[in-house]
């Protein structure tokens, strides 16, 4: 959302996987910062848990991104105040429907909220129809998305 949404330059190129939109580069850094202390990564099942690593790593690379963070920090706590306390279920519906209009719009495709319903359902069946255009009623509303 920081990126697509917002146009926060966090240099992330986003394809839709099995989850929702998904970068390797994400897994990329993630790797960097367990290697570096800054972040303890378990896996478990195909799960991550993410914990925070050696304080003084952080402290580090947080006053290296200081600017960074200064810069958009009205955009980060928004979308932490968003979403932050969402399960991943709904971060994944949230972000594909997100990431399916996107695209639509960026390749000219003219599409109506059924027709995201129904794409999302066929690609997530465990997501209803039903649910997907609750949820892109409730963005659209919220101003997350919007509906030409």
């Amino acid at each position: 959302m920081l990126q697509e949404k917002f146009g926060v330059p966090v240099g992330y190129d986003f394809r839709l996987y099995t989850y929702g939109p998904f970068a390797k580069g994400i897994l990329d850094d993630l790797d960097y910062l367990s290697f570096l202390e800054a972040a303890k990564i378990n896996t478990s099942d195909g799960k991550y848990e993410i914990l925070p690593g050696d304080d003084s790593v952080i402290d580090y690379i947080y006053g290296k991104a200081k600017p960074f963070i200064d810069e958009n920090k009205d955009i980060i706590s928004r979308i932490v105040k968003e979403f932050g306390h969402l399960p991943a279920k709904s971060l994944e519906l949230i972000t594909t429907i997100h990431y399916i209009i996107n695209d639509y719009k960026e390749n000219n495709i003219d599409f109506t909220k059924k027709d995201i319903s129904t794409l999302i359902h066929e690609i997530k069946p465990y997501f209803s129809e039903e649910e997907i255009l609750d949820k892109i009623n409730e963005l659209e509303h919220e101003k997350f998305i919007e509906i030409l």
